[in-house]
């Protein structure tokens, strides 16, 4: 039993948080995109807020399971801070310390205990790549602010995006063969590929070739065959995890649909560099289709699954899913024929998903929690 100066509730307060700062920031994007509103966002700016608002909100509630009161209120502060920095357009000095504490916070509660406890390299990655995101942040920071001349040059994926991306490459191989088998195992069938080491090593190893050529600006093709390596691997995963018969396990069809996606997206991304195609396709497809439907899925499923009840998708998530599907699409569709309406229609099932996914959140009873 957890001590009593201990909560397991980070996915109540980060869950919800998560869904709304995605309704709230594409939305806010679109208007200072179009002139509508003055807040000077670049698209730097707003991929990053995606990455270090919502997706790195949605790895703290999963990951954050012990923390003391005092603790969570602190790491929930620092992201709400970090959400402020780009809004408030402080001077280097002070953003940097403000946006740098939730993703180094998030490194100390839940990054340094897979190192600790990660005896082998097969659990230990999760830890480097938590505390990447601090690196990231840092990075991004100077660059922003112009003591870094340039950034990164290689690549059709933002770095920090790329780190997601990797992330859900690696936790999402461990989380959804595993909820696959159990689905399976309860209509007495088995899954024969649920661990392929070999096909999770080709896929990290792509995307960290990926990272290392983006990041370094070098070698942009040999980045690219990384970013193919990646999405293969991931592909080829998915493949054998028998989806054709979890048709009456929605929540398990979402996951694997996300992975869909996540896989695709490293395969676009390897080839805008190579075939030239548009490089706002693959981020998009990654970060909206990939991130949005895993987040979605993996928020309501855990949250059912901690506050002791069945993990089966309510409707309003079955309806987000295809909501993110859409919007997914309808952005890729935007990259080749730029339109403002596409973009809005894009949006708008970005959003209006966000928001069931928090009325679902919010709405759940409060039961124990594991």
């Amino acid at each position: 039993m957890p001590h009593s100066s201990t909560v397991s509730t980070a996915h109540r307060l980060f869950y919800p948080a998560a869904a709304i700062h995605g309704a709230l920031a594409v939305p806010l994007w679109l208007a200072a995109a179009g002139g509508l509103l003055p807040l000077g966002w670049s698209p730097a700016v707003h991929a990053h807020e995606m990455v270090g608002g919502y997706a790195l909100a949605v790895v703290g509630g999963f990951l954050m399971t012990r923390l003391t009161r005092a603790m969570l209120a602190a790491a929930f502060l620092a992201w709400l801070a970090g959400r402020l920095v780009p809004l408030a357009g402080p001077p280097l000095a002070l953003a940097l310390p403000v946006a740098a504490a939730y993703p180094l916070l998030l490194f100390r509660v839940a990054g340094l205990p897979f190192l600790r406890a990660g005896r082998s390299g097969h659990n230990a990655v999760f830890g480097p790549l938590v505390g990447a995101f601090t690196l990231a942040e840092i990075l991004f920071r100077l660059r922003l602010s112009g003591i870094l001349a340039g950034g990164p040059a290689g690549g059709a994926l933002p770095v920090e995006l790329a780190l997601v991306g990797l992330l859900l490459l690696a936790m999402g191989g461990r989380v959804i063969p595993a909820a696959t088998a159990g689905a399976l195992r309860s209509r007495t069938l088995v899954l024969e590929h649920r661990v392929q080491p070999r096909l999770e090593m080709m896929s990290i190893a792509g995307a960290l070739l990926y990272l290392l050529s983006s990041v370094c600006g070098v070698l942009p093709s040999l980045g690219a065959a990384g970013a193919l390596f990646a999405g293969a691997g991931g592909l080829l995963r998915l493949a054998r995890w028998r989806t054709l018969r979890l048709w009456r396990a929605p929540d398990i069809l979402a996951l694997h649909l996300g992975y869909l996606f996540v896989g695709s997206g490293w395969i676009l991304a390897g080839a805008a560099e190579l075939l030239g195609l548009p490089p706002a396709a693959a981020p998009h497809l990654l970060g909206i289709g990939g991130l949005g439907i895993l987040a979605t899925a993996m928020m309501v499923r855990t949250t059912l699954q901690r506050e002791a009840e069945p993990p089966w998708l309510p409707a309003g998530a079955v309806a987000a899913v295809v909501l993110l599907a859409m919007a997914a699409m309808l952005r890729v569709a935007a990259a080749w024929w730029p339109d403002w309406p596409l973009l809005v229609a894009s949006g708008t099932s970005w959003t209006v998903a966000q928001l069931l996914v928090a009325v679902v959140l919010l709405t759940r009873p409060r039961r124990r929690v594991r």
